[in-house]
């Protein structure tokens, strides 16, 4: 007897056809949608069969991840390494991630590496080395803007007053907490980037 032949891959079905369906998945339902079994109804293949593409689906996620930061505008930090040119990379990133919050939970389910990745990483030290901060203070400043930048496109969907939220406020005295007040009654979001850009760029001690 026989054994039955294992299929091979299907001529018309690709590593990037399964990635672009898992991409519109992701996009529709958020990270929690994001199971084999939509993604293979969405790439019309069998759920088994996305293995034959991807080696799991740590590795699906890895490489929707990174695809997207290769999304990112880079030409930025290749300006002059001064405040303005990595305040208009970082509106740039944040405007990026705001569009795209399904993206942003793959990012912030799992680190993330690839050619997009890295290459992003890359720029951010290079352009901090321009500055003329040391190796250290660089690598510390790429990795403290990577967690800023995501944490800010996290919570930004909190950033805007829900009925809810404004009616706690109304009904609470808030005489104790005059500087609370004061900063709520602005909008002081604005100046944190560029609280950020410029304490980063500071020189070391």
């Amino acid at each position: 007897m026989t054994g039955q032949r294992r299929r091979g891959p299907r001529g018309d079905v690709s590593a990037e056809r399964i990635v672009t369906a898992a991409e519109r998945v992701l996009d529709r339902g958020g990270l929690t949608a994001l199971t084999l079994r939509r993604i293979a109804a969405e790439a019309d293949v069998t759920p088994n069969a996305i293995y034959t593409y991807v080696p799991d689906m740590e590795a699906l996620r890895n490489r929707i991840g990174d695809r997207f930061l290769g999304t990112i505008d880079l030409a930025p930090l290749r300006d002059a390494p001064d405040a303005a040119s990595l305040e208009r990379f970082l509106r740039g990133v944040l405007e990026r991630f705001r569009a795209a919050p399904a993206r942003v939970e793959i990012l912030a389910s799992q680190r993330v590496v690839g050619p997009h990745s890295l290459a992003l990483n890359e720029a951010l030290l290079g352009f901090f080395d321009d500055a003329g901060l040391s190796e250290e203070r660089g690598w510390s400043a790429t990795a403290f803007l990577t967690e800023w930048v995501h944490g800010a496109a996290i919570l930004s969907a909190s950033e805007t007053p829900t009925p809810r939220f404004r009616a706690e406020l109304e009904a609470t005295d808030l005489t104790a907490y005059p500087r609370t007040a004061a900063m709520l009654g602005e909008s002081p979001a604005a100046d944190a980037l560029n609280l950020v850009v410029h304490a980063l760029l500071g020189r070391d001690q």
